[in-house]
């Protein structure tokens, strides 16, 4: 997930900095041409959001226990104190 995120990020900044929309820059900047870092660009997101989406759901257990103990566990003691 981490070596997607970063080859996101650094095509994103080759798109927004080096090779802009408009910037009538063509052909191969960056060894790619500016199609091909977009395509780079676009599969990279859906594949760390299908990542994301697995490391979810591979750790749901922990976070609706997170939850509960943060949320639900501090509300209850605060109505227990409030009772008293």
């Amino acid at each position: 997930m981490f070596i997607d995120f970063i080859l996101l990020a650094f095509s994103g900044f080759v798109l927004k900095f080096a090779l802009p929309r408009g910037s009538g820059r063509l052909g191969a900047s960056f060894i790619l041409e500016r199609e091909d870092w977009l395509s780079m660009h676009n599969i990279t997101a859906i594949i760390i959001t299908i990542l994301i989406v697995i490391h979810l759901i591979m750790n749901w257990v922990w976070i609706k226990n997170m939850i509960k103990a943060l949320f639900v566990n501090n509300f209850v003691n605060k109505n227990a104190k409030n009772k008293k």
